[in-house]
């Protein structure tokens, strides 16, 4: 299929806060007077409040994909500013949980790849046997990341050890606590040996469905889990709205429900189930909580999502991608 060639966006005038909310009024929203209206605008910014207000449009299709003004009948604000500070909320949630699956990150590799080729085994490439040897993602373009990060680092234990030691570099239990997330999962975790990558999956719940390889992880999957936690973790940083976002690279992928070999454990079968085929940030969720439970051996961080959608029962838990009973499945009891 040809690409749609692409066109000049369309002018449009440029509105003042006022201008806006006035015609926002005009448009049928209710709830709210005009000045607090555009105080609001002014605040958020109308094009970040759009992306809330949008389901409350009129649909222009049968599969109601496409929505423009005027407002359907009886819209509130108040409908609407309950979800953007919902939004909020989850992001806060949502980011704490990457916080705790992030740092057991860099304390597992840290300690594993220290343990394989020595304190400082990232300075030769048999210490991350699987970078490649260029390009952008090979081991001298690690080294090269490396050094960035750390010179840049204002961390205590970086500054000191940038006035006291010789190395150009740090051991890894230091060096990790200054590599941003994509670095270290691009470089540290994708250069780790396969052992270590398995040993990883397996610490985190995700065996190999093989019975044949009872201590390998599902190594594939838990590469495409860590890249989600990173998008979304963009997410959450930028504030982007999440809520009922739709996008594909907050979708990790499903074990699966029915393996063509004997398995053990609850890792391969039907729990996942209730995720498939819908879209939203449910399934991320999901995922994330299952991850947490891994590490911490806890409900705390799954405790601290039910009580936020506890506190906001008006919000359309469809429209995240869970279905009504999602409480009473499996992974979240």
């Amino acid at each position: 299929m040809a690409e749609r060639p692409l066109i000049p966006y369309p002018s449009h005038e440029a509105m003042a806060p006022e201008q806006l909310a006035s015609r926002l009024m005009d448009k049928g929203l209710q709830g709210i007077t005009s000045d607090d209206l555009a105080n609001r605008i002014q605040r958020v910014g109308y094009y970040r409040l759009k992306g809330y207000w949008y389901p409350f449009l009129t649909p222009q299709d049968d599969n109601q994909s496409k929505r423009n003004l005027p407002f359907l009948p009886n819209t509130d604000f108040s409908d609407i500013w309950e979800r953007y500070i919902f939004d909020q909320q989850l992001r806060v949630v949502v980011f704490d949980g990457i916080i705790t699956i992030e740092a057991f990150l860099r304390s597992f590799l840290g300690t594993k790849l220290a343990l394989f080729h020595g304190s400082f085994g990232y300075m030769e490439k048999a210490g991350l046997p699987n970078l490649s040897d260029g390009g952008p993602q090979g081991w001298h373009a690690a080294l090269e990341n490396f050094l960035r990060s750390y010179s840049r680092s204002q961390l205590p234990y970086i500054r000191h050890f940038r006035k006291t030691y010789s190395n150009p570099l740090p051991p890894y239990w230091m060096l990790v606590g200054c590599l941003d997330y994509g670095t270290l999962k691009l470089f540290l975790y994708q250069g780790a040996p396969e052992h270590i990558k398995n040993e990883l999956a397996c610490r985190l719940g995700m065996p190999s469905s093989n019975p044949q390889t009872s201590e390998r992880g599902d190594v594939k999957r838990l590469d495409q889990w860590l890249e989600t936690i990173r998008c979304v973790r963009n997410m959450t940083a930028h504030h982007d709205r999440l809520w009922n976002s739709k996008s594909n690279l907050i979708a990790p992928k499903l074990p699966d429900s029915l393996p063509t070999r004997t398995y053990q454990g609850d890792w391969w079968g039907h729990d996942w189930d209730f995720l498939r085929g819908r879209q939203g940030p449910a399934t991320f969720i999901t995922m994330e909580n299952y991850l947490l439970k891994q590490i911490e051996g806890t409900n705390n961080w799954q405790d601290k999502f039910i009580k936020l959608m506890d506190d906001n029962p008006h919000i359309p838990v469809t429209q995240m991608g869970f279905p009504l009973d999602w409480r009473d499945q499996n992974l979240w009891k």
